[in-house]
């Protein structure tokens, strides 16, 4: 790694993954809020077959979107990792400066073109 990537812009993206995580874990409280096997008296209840259905897929939904806001949360870490240790925005493969349009376009990319396209 010759050059490195000027520290001002730097700040500026780790303060946008830095917000975008706390949107996040914001995101992720509401989910599990709303996740209705989080209710304690979900047990309890009795229900007809038609509202453990609904209540089933309800979970299924909550589960999926978690899995997807954890992976963008585990991203985002790696990110700032990356950031921190001086790495973000080299390629992982080839260790050469990935093309600034391809950041800008996807800040969490970590190969350069040409490494994506192998």
């Amino acid at each position: 790694m010759n050059k490195k990537y000027p520290r001002q812009v730097l700040i500026n993206i780790e303060k946008y993954f830095e917000k975008e995580r706390e949107h996040l874990k914001k995101r992720l409280s509401q989910i599990e809020e709303a996740d209705p096997f989080n209710d304690p008296d979900h047990a309890n209840d009795n229900a007809d077959i038609g509202v453990d259905i609904r209540e089933e897929m309800a979970h299924q939904q909550s589960q999926a979107n978690r899995g997807q806001v954890v992976r963008r949360l585990e991203e985002i870490d790696e990110v700032l990792v990356r950031i921190d240790n001086g790495s973000y925005g080299f390629c992982k493969s080839c260790k050469r400066m990935i093309d600034t349009d391809r950041l800008s376009t996807n800040p969490l990319v970590t190969l350069c073109i040409d490494c994506a396209k192998k």
